[in-house]
């Protein structure tokens, strides 16, 4: 899948960063929510995690399931997760649960399948995101405004603690790759808006942040 191929890999610093402040290892149950071509899900497994996804599209789960024969992959929404209560150590969300149409209702899910004490990490775009200097401005999101992880995560019942901005470039090393790419995003780019990301070897590399913030599930869900 085209999408997998230029974007899969985006978010690759993000996800290290949450593993590793989570203290994802042996034997930690983690559902990876939007899993799409499962990249979080194959790192968290070679750290010797026992993972599960869900993504709504039939083909990302296919991908992931090539990518990570192992772990229990299903197709199905945000809001309904089809996995008991208190079944994980960590459920992790990044650029998902944008997606759901209830965002609140999704983030209180996440928490209803991770047990008590347990962790949701929710990661989105942050304020840095040059990426869409090429294709306008995206759509209005309360993830991405100050603060906006943490209020919805409350009123999931969510407590918010460690929060970090992460560095994620987006490198292309040629135009035809450029176009590509954001062709397989179902974009068009603005040659001209690209022309200010092109370095002197032809490559073009966008400077972008995900921010992620830790939540934790209270005891007396």
């Amino acid at each position: 899948m085209a999408w997998a191929d230029y974007w899969g890999g985006l978010s690759r610093p993000a996800i290290e960063a949450i593993v590793e402040a989570a203290g994802v290892g042996a034997g930690t149950r983690l559902l990876d929510v939007g899993c799409g071509s499962g990249e979080l899900c194959a790192l968290a497994a070679g750290r010797g995690a026992s993972v599960a996804g869900i993504d709504a599209d039939a083909a990302m789960i296919e991908l992931a399931r090539r990518r990570v024969p192992g772990a229990d992959l299903r197709v199905g929404r945000l809001e309904l997760l089809p996995w008991d209560d208190g079944a994980f150590d960590l459920v992790i969300g990044v650029n998902a649960f944008q997606f759901a149409a209830d965002m609140v209702a999704a983030l209180a899910e996440a928490g209803r399948v991770t047990r008590p004490g347990g962790l949701v990490a929710v990661c989105n775009w942050s304020a840095r995101r040059e990426v869409f200097d090429v294709t306008g401005p995206p759509a209005p999101n309360p993830l991405r405004e100050p603060g906006g992880i943490e209020g919805l995560a409350r009123r999931a019942g969510l407590r918010p603690g460690e929060a970090r901005e992460v560095d994620v470039p987006f490198v292309a090393p040629d135009e035809e790759t450029l176009v590509r790419a954001f062709a397989a995003d179902d974009r068009e780019i603005s040659a001209e808006a690209a022309e200010r990301h092109r370095r002197p070897d032809g490559s073009y590399r966008f400077e972008n942040t995900f921010r992620y913030v830790l939540a934790e599930v209270s005891s007396r869900r």
